[in-house]
């Protein structure tokens, strides 16, 4: 594990801690992890960032697996369980990325629609509504693998 994708864990449990709505610290994580990955794509030749930002949000989203399968995480099973399948995803894409038979779109792609419905949710959640973030499926999930992790 290298010292950025250490970070970021370390990141994501300390801004927990803050008064922050966490939809707001989840968002406002992925966008940083998101940028990283775009700016290190942006640098060609420079391989070496792209692996960094991509352990980076791999470890954003273990991160995300961990407090989904907490038992007093109060998200709907359905939607957690959909939320885990995406995160096992996302490390096998990773893996391909770093593996350089894949690029990093798709993991943007995941990022920002999953960024999209945390918006939403706030917008819900500030006019009284408690709904869950929708979750749009950029991949059908049955390709994600198992729900029942």
């Amino acid at each position: 594990m290298t010292m950025r994708s250490t970070a970021g864990y370390g990141a994501y449990s300390q801004v927990q801690n803050r008064t922050e709505d966490s939809r707001s610290v989840e968002y406002r994580l992925l966008a940083q992890v998101t940028a990283a990955m775009l700016a290190a794509n942006d640098r060609a030749g420079e391989f070496p960032k792209l692996v960094d930002a991509v352990l980076w949000n791999r470890s954003v989203w273990a991160a995300f697996r961990d407090d989904l399968s907490h038992p007093q995480n109060g998200l709907p099973d359905d939607l957690k369980a959909r939320l885990i399948s995406l995160s096992l995803w996302v490390d096998r894409e990773s893996h391909a990325v770093l593996g350089k038979t894949s690029d990093i779109e798709a993991l943007v792609d995941v990022n920002r629609n999953i960024m999209e419905g945390l918006a939403a949710s706030s917008r819900g959640t500030t006019a009284g509504t408690t709904q869950a973030a929708p979750i749009s499926d950029p991949v059908p999930v049955q390709q994600f693998g198992s729900t029942s992790a």
